[in-house]
């Protein structure tokens, strides 16, 4: 099956790899909707009732100078059904060598972990630099962190020390809405963790944003963008940046790459009524911009 997308962007090459699949129980994830009304939304779009299924669309974007990956999975340290990050870089002829830029949007383990091996030794990008926000790195290694003993989060968080350590001496932060390398500018997008970031790609006159998770299940998000999200640190502040979000991608009409929609995660965000919608963008076969 096919593991990477590859179109145009200006003069951007831009390939969209796999790393597989997550699920989650469907409460777990919107907890306080009405399980009548979460059910009639996922089965209206022919999605289970019980749970939902999230790809993992990592974006490799070749700028002609820079060679640069937007988070970088979890190299199995999460769930057996992702990790085919490297399997599918090496179908589209990337070597993790080549690769001189990691962004990562937030620390969650299906964006963070797979920057190293399972025993945290051996970085999985030898050459690159690791870019992460400022407020997000500053949020995951304060001292005395709140999630040390955290039921839900203390893993996470454990986890993650390992994994910066292990990058400590790579590790470059960018402020909100700065640029990372030239045509490529971090967008502050909060809420669903303090330091979360989206991404802008622009070369020339085209340009394309990266949801990262903003925006997550198809239908919900999209349907219902005021339903807060269950892992949302700040579920008021996730909300509230979502509907930004979608208002700003559906008023410029602009191509949007996905982390979690259907693989490749193209397409645009269009207005239903007081919500929106996602339009999945036609299959280029000839590596053309498929906007």
């Amino acid at each position: 099956m096919p593991g990477f997308y590859r179109f145009s962007l200006g003069q951007f090459q831009l390939t969209v790899v796999s790393d597989g699949t997550i699920a989650f129980p469907a409460e777990a994830l919107w907890p306080e909707a009405p399980k009548a009304e979460r059910d009639a939304v996922l089965a209206s779009d022919f999605q289970p009732t019980d749970k939902s299924t999230l790809q993992v669309n990592v974006l490799a974007v070749n700028t002609g100078d820079r060679l640069v990956l937007i988070d970088a999975g979890s190299r199995g340290k999460m769930q057996p059904t992702a990790g085919r990050l490297l399997h599918n870089l090496a179908a589209a002829e990337i070597k993790p060598e080549e690769i001189d830029t990691i962004l990562i949007t937030h620390a969650h383990p299906d964006h963070l972990w797979g920057v190293a091996d399972a025993s945290d030794t051996e970085r999985t990008f030898p050459n690159a630099e690791y870019v992460i926000s400022e407020p997000e790195l500053n949020f995951w290694t304060q001292p005395q962190h709140p999630f040390a003993s955290d039921a839900r989060w203390g893993g996470v968080y454990r986890q993650n020390m390992k994994t910066f350590a292990a990058i400590k001496d790579r590790i470059r932060t960018v402020k909100p809405d700065r640029e990372v390398v030239p045509g490529i500018t971090a967008i502050a997008t909060p809420g669903h963790t303090p330091g979360h970031t989206s991404v802008q790609i622009a070369s020339g006159s085209t340009q394309l944003l990266c949801t990262a998770d903003v925006v997550g299940n198809r239908a919900v998000a999209f349907q219902h963008p005021d339903w807060r999200g269950g892992f949302d640190l700040d579920l008021d502040q996730g909300a509230k940046t979502r509907r930004a979000f979608l208002d700003r991608c559906a008023s410029e009409k602009v191509m949007v790459s996905s982390y979690h929609l259907p693989f490749p995660g193209i397409g645009h965000v269009v207005r239903a009524g007081t919500a929106f919608s996602w339009l999945s963008s036609d299959w280029s076969w000839d590596g053309v911009s498929p906007i």
